[in-house]
């Protein structure tokens, strides 16, 4: 499709950057694909064990934090392009712990992006949230890539401080090829069962409830982990870089800047009841409603039709039928889980004071 790329991605053993290397891996066999994690507790290597083994990519253990160590790194591999998952990434480690939060998802990003910048990559590419645009007020139908960030949660502030300075970097070294991404809350293979869908399966293969928040009457727009690998394949492989005027100062949606959607809005009610009927339980049974974490966004929903339009992206994965999958391979993959459990605190918080 495009000449072989020396891609960068960080986050790999996470979540999203597991299911994106693996993707790449199959699509594009003759590229060379380093795959960075920094194995926190909430990376796993396991994830992409097979894709070492079989030579299909190189794995690097660095933090992006450490700026001299990826210096090292994209000198080494010589590293034309840049796809940056590694991310703190979970509100309620946030609220326990909001200084990691602000060191990986603000100075990491700033860092990952001047490295970038003195090692002249073609493209590099930031992956953020949707939560960097706050809460969706009542007269707000959705976020577009011109909404205001707002964010109030310490982990969305510091995805939406990262994105400021991402953002600087687009505006002041004109001669980068910079690209963001926001993305809709994401489901799918190889989540950290702290997680909703992946933490409700595995407490009730444990005999445990499903703990909701609050009412459990959040809105949260779903995507599957596979359709937001091929988003950003799209944005990787565009074939230009993105041009934009001065009007980009005030307007964000000039700049290459990308949401990413379904258009597919859930409860977290509505997602529970979706799991006990792929596992034949009763809801009375097994849910029971806890305390809710404090300031805990009520509804976000975000617009693609920029990346729509732009660049043809359509999602391929009905949401049932992913959900379906989902739930499966928990189930088929006790020992996964029960494996991350082994070397990790209780992941179901609480914030009932008690």
């Amino acid at each position: 499709m495009n000449d072989k790329k020396k891609l960068l991605i960080t986050g790999a053993a996470g979540f999203i950057g597991a299911n994106f290397t693996r993707f790449i891996a199959n699509k594009y066999p003759d590229y060379t694909i380093i795959a960075l994690d920094n194995l926190s507790p909430y990376g796993n290597r396991e994830n992409i064990a097979d894709l070492e083994a079989a030579g299909k990519i190189v794995f690097e253990k660095a933090d992006i934090t450490d700026i001299q160590k990826i210096s090292e790194l994209y000198a080494k591999h010589q590293i034309d392009h840049v796809v940056n998952f590694a991310a703190e990434s979970h509100n309620d480690r946030a609220i326990l712990d909001p200084s990691i939060f602000a060191k990986a998802n603000a100075l990491g990003a700033q860092q990952m992006v001047e490295v970038s910048r003195q090692f002249k990559v073609k493209r590099h590419i930031h992956v953020s949230t949707i939560e960097v645009y706050g809460e969706q007020g009542k007269d707000v139908p959705y976020f577009t890539e011109k909404s205001p960030l707002n964010a109030k949660t310490p982990y969305s502030a510091a995805k939406a401080a990262g994105d400021l300075l991402v953002r600087a970097y687009m505006q002041t070294y004109r001669d980068m090829d910079i690209c963001i991404t926001h993305c809709a809350n994401n489901y799918g293979p190889y989540q950290f069962p702290e997680k909703l869908i992946p933490l409700a399966v595995s407490n009730l293969m444990q005999g445990k409830k499903i703990a909701l928040y609050g009412d459990g009457m959040q809105r949260r727009d779903w995507l599957h982990v596979s359709d937001h690998c091929r988003a950003i394949d799209l944005i990787l492989h565009m074939p230009k870089k993105v041009e934009f005027g001065e009007e980009a100062a005030t307007d964000a949606s000039k700049l290459p800047i990308f949401d990413i959607s379904a258009r597919n809005e859930v409860t977290n009610l509505e997602i529970a009841k979706i799991i006990l009927d792929e596992m034949n339980l009763d809801f009375d049974q097994w849910v029971e409603f806890v305390a809710d974490r404090p300031n805990h966004d009520r509804q976000y929903l975000i617009n693609p039709e920029k990346i729509e339009t732009q660049l043809g992206f359509k999602p391929v994965t009905n949401f049932n039928e992913g959900m379906r999958e989902t739930v499966q391979w928990y189930m088929e993959n006790r020992k996964w889980w029960e494996d991350i459990l082994s070397r990790s605190k209780d992941l179901q918080m609480d914030w009932s004071g008690k």
